[in-house]
This record gives structure tokens, C-alpha cells and sequence, in this order.
């Protein structure tokens, strides 16, 4: 509803304002060139700043080898499941084919125990050199390869600290 309705009626409170939003557009040009100039790109794994994570960050996994290098994806609450495409909470979408599309893996953190576990959900998931074939507790420190990548697990939530501590 348009602001300059509601001025005549008199209303003690004023309407709702959306938020302004900044679109930006490419030149007409521009468009068709860019296309045929650059492939397609991977979408980046990390949340973009206007999609924060699910919650308080309990931890990461910093990506330490493979495509992606560099990059620290944030865990949260509860299960973080591990995949490429857009629905998975933890998104290696770096270009590793070889890493399950829906979910590889997931990491699970539980506030009331304070405790990460790992459960395999696709073939070809290792933790520090073996093959993981049950759910495994993570303390801090470990490598896990999913395809080619490999991550190290980095708590940032325990026994010594969690977020609910204050409530």
C-alpha cells in the first residue's frame, strides 16, 4: 500500500517502509559478452553476508587441500549436512566432482552432551587416514577427505564453552 494513502485517515502509527534494496544491473552490451567470454562459475560455499548461518557458529571446517583451499565454512546446531549442491548446510561447491551432490557426510554437534560426532552418508568419507564406517566422536584437530578435498575440524563449542551457557 502506497505511504500517501494512509496520511489523510489520520492513523496514530505510520505504515510499515520495506527496506530499500539495491539492484544492480549490467550494461545491455555487457550481458552478451560476458556470457560467452567466462564459463560458469561455482556458487561460493560460505553463506553470503545477507544469509547468515543457522544459528551461533559452533565451529568450522577450514578446507587444507583440494579445490576451495582457504576457504573456513562455519558449523552450526544440531546436523550439518555436507554436500554440493544448495541445500546442504555445509556447501563444497568448490568444483570436487568426486564429493556427493545432496549429502557426503555430517557433522552433528548436541548441546547437551557438547560433543561433534561424524556420520558417513556416502561412500568414500575418511577421517585421519581410515575409512569412516560408523558415527565417530571429533574432539578437535582431525583431517577429513571427502572426494579430493580435505578439512580440518576446528571446535569452537565443548565441555569448556557453549553459547546457551548464559541463558
Amino acid at each position: 500500500m502506497p505511504l500517501y494513502r494512509s496520511l489523510n485517515k489520520g492513523s496514530p502509527t505510520p505504515p510499515a517502509v520495506e527496506p530499500t534494496r539495491r539492484v544492480v544491473r549490467p550494461e545491455p552490451g555487457a550481458k552478451s559478452r560476458s556470457r560467452a567470454a567466462s564459463p560458469a562459475k561455482p556458487a561460493p560455499a560460505i553463506p553470503a553476508a545477507h544469509e547468515p548461518p543457522f544459528g551461533p557458529v559452533v565451529g568450522w571446517l577450514a578446507v587444507i587441500a583440494g579445490p576451495g583451499r582457504g576457504e573456513a565454512l562455519p558449523l552450526t546446531y544440531g546436523v550439518n549436512d555436507i554436500g554440493r549442491e544448495a541445500k546442504a548446510r555445509v556447501r563444497l561447491d568448490f568444483g570436487d566432482a568426486t564429493i556427493a551432490p545432496d549429502q557426503q557426510a555430517a557433522i552433528i554437534y548436541t548441546a547437551r552432551s557438547r560433543r561433534f560426532y561424524l556420520q558417513s552418508v556416502a561412500a568414500e568419507t575418511w577421517l585421519n587416514g581410515r575409512l569412516v564406517q560408523t558415527v565417530e566422536e571429533l574432539t578437535g584437530g582431525e583431517t577429513l577427505r571427502l572426494g579430493q578435498t580435505r578439512l580440518r575440524f576446528v571446535p569452537l563449542c565443548g565441555p569448556d564453552f557453549d553459547w546457551r551457557d548464559g541463558e
